[in-house]
């Protein structure tokens, strides 16, 4: 606050009540003083003004209280405060659960005590940090995360686990070197399937194919290899080539009502 004689400090009244401080009853007469010469401040230099507001006083630094995690059961916790052990519960704000050797930030309510914030987590610790959300009981809730873009960052892995997820998008892209799925049933179900690769392995114990139609276009090579082959038309068989071979290592056999050749 400036100090130098003839500076003019605007005072309220209403502020320093509610601020809890009686206003002193030399500043009041003042201001009305001031008031009925026409006056709107109150000078450093008139007698009236409290000098208590000129002395500069250096704001006293509340600290937060804090204690080390001792023992976990469920929700509650054992803390050591200042060489006391004191108990406390997590707070729903507290996202991170606290595990025993964590410094803590707490916060005395007439709840309870609770655990609002993990301010330090000790080096040495392998097993990995927890954020789940939970009332003050620990019972687990659930979480909407709403945001216009989100971005999910991981330097080595990511892995979900859960009963069954669900998925909605009006588009996804899903891009990387390798996809794998495995599981016990594949169910796809879509009005279009456009697949495009370079090269196509597949492996199956049994294969069933029904459609209305199909077409397949091979333009240099078709191999097809089996034990035994069986073909059947409910109409017409019809092949056509520039050249067809028929080779057998014993018996051709055509079998039919009539026969036409040529």
């Amino acid at each position: 606050m400036n100090s130098r004689a003839g500076a003019r400090y605007f005072i309220s009244i209403s502020g320093l009540d509610g601020a809890g401080l009686a206003a002193p009853r030399e500043v009041v007469m003042g201001l009305q003083a001031k008031a009925d010469s026409g006056a709107t401040a109150l000078e450093t230099s008139d007698a009236a003004f409290p000098g208590n507001l000129l002395t500069e006083q250096p704001l006293k630094r509340q600290k937060t209280p804090t204690g080390e995690v001792q023992e976990r059961e469920g929700n509650a916790f054992e803390l050591s405060v200042s060489g006391e052990r004191l108990s406390a519960q997590r707070a729903v704000s507290c996202l991170l659960e606290p595990r025993i050797g964590d410094l803590v930030a707490l916060l005395d309510t007439e709840e309870g005590v609770f655990i609002t914030d993990v301010l330090v987590r000790r080096e040495g610790k392998t097993e990995q940090s927890r954020i789940t959300v939970g009332g003050t009981r620990g019972e687990a809730q659930d979480l909407v995360i709403a945001a216009a873009n989100l971005k999910i960052e991981a330097s080595e892995n990511i892995e979900a686990h859960a009963r069954s997820m669900s998925f909605r998008f009006e588009s996804i892209l899903m891009a990387g070197r390798q996809l794998a799925l495995v599981g016990t049933k594949l169910l796809t179900s879509m009005q279009d399937i456009v697949t495009n690769a370079k090269k196509q392995l597949a492996s199956f114990e049994t294969t069933s194919t029904r459609a209305r139609n199909r077409v397949d276009r091979v333009d240099e090579t078709d191999q097809l290899r089996a034990g035994s082959i069986q073909t059947q038309a409910d109409s017409v068989a019809l092949t056509q080539a520039g050249t067809s071979l028929i080779v057998a290592k014993e018996d051709i056999r055509l079998d039919g009502k009539r026969i036409s050749m040529g």
